[in-house]
């Protein structure tokens, strides 16, 4: 959906607000600091309505893995750039599997709240979330994904009367943009605050500072190693805060400021109205502006960097790429197909790829390069409002659906004998035919495959199969890497087959999502001492089947 203010914070509407307005433009500068220390950290807990739950039984109920699996991507025509249907597409390089869903929070008012932001450092993901509707309510959720294919929701923290509306990490902080109800925080003078809170091991703790800042809400905040940088929105300002003291150091008035990120020494703010501002970081000194599509008023958008190019979400106008050094416009991407509930909220630049987060119209994936390039969309539910990648990770915000979390299945081509492979080409549905044999590495997602009887499949990298693996009377396959397979609960299920005298050797790591049939004779063999199997379904096991080698069966289903 559009994600903007009214859609994930609908209360910061200035028209229900003018009374805050009113107040704000009445004042000069004022900034308001507030530093909880230990001494008062209990108190502080109840006094400022944070309540942190490190109850991991209790928070990992709200993991959805209902859609969990392999996922799709649809992919585009290459001689007209147009969107195909799974159905149309071939094969990808681009394997994906939604790992998990994590279900919003609801307050201590029973309400819903909707993920709205997500900041990533190492093995931990921070998602903010918002409440809709004129009250202010948000939360903070820790998500551990050491174990890629087994997130942990391992801490959460409510914080009543306070939107959270952006997170960033840095030294060990956690960054807070957010919107504060005065009416129930009188210390407060203004709704747009930005809090530091100190970490503890990556966990979120009760000892934080509070800045206000000028203006309705904070809207996006950033980092340096001895400053953080928020903006606020509306009638706002660019604002540089001193780590060490939570003192503004700095400030720059521009309206309608919806984004904020640094790039070297500079400092990159997008204004829904003014376009792209860059400061030095040291002085805030303007040293280039430039145009962008004019938004949709009090809307969220971000901003991020391949290089020198910047990449800017610009609403029904789609995706604007500029270079960040003369600002010209590089090139346009709009959107496939009009409508209101689609429209580009958020980008994020990981790793040689863009993911674009298209609100209705769902989340796009591009190659980076001298121009991007559509590789399709992802076949996830619900609308993408905000989206963050990160290591092997994409998080997709999807409002009161909560998040998902996306794994990138990045192949590990380092195994013994995969030297001189080249690069799947055999469609969508693979089939084997009887003692064909065939070598690949690489990332290759694909539907199906099917090795027939004294066929010989080996695969280097990773590889993931939307639906069913087949392996026919005396067919093998040889996996070394990763292989994923089929999807989650479903009413009729996906599943790995293994018939008479069939073989599955495997150098790695397997999790299969669906059922798993051993029929008479079937055979697995692990190699080496550190591969491991994930079966989440029903495991079907006939006589005479062998599985021989070291290997760790993460949910016990093969004993």
């Amino acid at each position: 959906k559009n994600n903007n203010i009214e859609k994930f914070k609908q209360k910061i509407d200035f028209m229900k607000k003018s009374v805050y307005l009113f107040s704000w433009l009445a004042l000069s500068l004022f900034t308001f600091c507030t530093n909880h220390d230990d001494s008062a950290a209990n108190d502080q807990a109840k006094n400022n309505n944070i309540e942190i739950n490190s109850d991991i039984t209790a928070l990992n109920k709200r993991l959805d893995y209902t859609n969990s699996g392999v996922i799709s991507i649809s992919g585009s025509s290459a001689s007209t750039g147009k969107l195909l249907s799974s159905s149309q597409s071939s094969a990808t390089d681009f394997p994906l599997v939604q790992i998990a869903e994590v279900n919003p929070p609801k307050d201590n008012s029973g309400r819903t709240l909707q993920a709205s932001h997500v900041a990533v450092n190492g093995n931990y993901a921070y998602v903010a979330y918002t409440m809709s509707g004129e009250a202010y309510s948000g939360a903070i959720d820790v998500i551990d994904v050491s174990d890629p294919y087994k997130p942990k929701l391992i801490t959460s923290a409510l914080i009543a009367n306070t939107d959270i509306t952006s997170l960033t990490y840095s030294n060990g902080s956690l960054i807070i943009g957010a919107a504060a109800d005065i009416d129930k925080n009188p210390s407060l003078k203004s709704p747009a605050v930005i809090i530091n809170m100190p970490l503890s091991s990556g966990m979120l703790t009760d000892k934080y500072t509070i800045t206000t800042l000028e203006g309705q809400v904070t809207t996006d905040a950033t980092s340096t190693s001895s400053s953080y940088f928020a903006v606020t929105g509306d009638q706002g300002s660019l604002f540089k805060i001193n780590a060490s003291s939570k003192a503004i150091s700095g400030k720059v008035a521009v309206e309608d400021l919806r984004s904020v990120a640094i790039s070297g020494d500079k400092v990159v703010t997008l204004s829904g109205t003014k376009g792209v501002n860059i400061y030095n970081e040291s002085t805030l000194a303007l040293q280039k502006s430039f145009t962008t599509s004019t938004d949709v008023k009090a809307s969220k958008r971000t901003i991020d960097f391949d290089g020198t190019k910047l990449l800017v979400s610009e609403g029904y106008k789609g995706l604007g790429v500029y270079d960040i050094n003369s600002g010209s416009k590089l090139q346009t991407i709009p959107l496939a197909v009009a409508g209101e509930e689609n429209v580009t909220n958020a980008l994020s630049v990981n790793d040689g790829y863009a993911f674009v987060a298209n609100g209705a119209a769902g989340l796009n994936v591009y190659k980076t390069g001298a121009q991007l390039g559509l590789l399709g969309t992802v076949d996830i539910l619900g609308s993408s409002n905000y989206v963050k990648s990160s290591g092997n990770f994409i998080y997709v915000a999807s409002g009161k659906g909560g998040l998902k979390i996306i794994k990138m299945e990045k192949p590990n081509t380092t195994f013994d004998g995969c030297t001189g492979y080249g690069t799947y080409n055999q469609g969508q549905n693979l089939i084997l035919n009887s003692n064909e044999v065939k070598s690949y590495s690489g990332a290759t997602s694909i539907s199906s495959a099917i090795i027939n009887s004294g066929a010989v499949l080996t695969y280097c990298g990773s590889i993931t199969v939307q639906n069913n693996l087949t392996l026919n009377s005396g067919g093998t396959f040889n996996m070394k890497g990763t292989l994923s397979q089929g999807k989650y609960g479903q009413s009729n299920p996906t599943e790995l087959i293994i018939n008479s005298n069939a073989v599955l050797q495997v150098e790695g790591t397997v999790v299969i999502w669906g059922d798993v049939r051993l029929n008479s004779g079937a055979k697995i063999n692990f190699i080496g001492n550190n591969s491991s199997i994930t079966i989440y379904g029903k495991v079907t096991k006939n006589s005479n089947v062998t599985i021989t080698g070291n290997y760790k069966d993460t949910e016990n289903k093969l004993k």
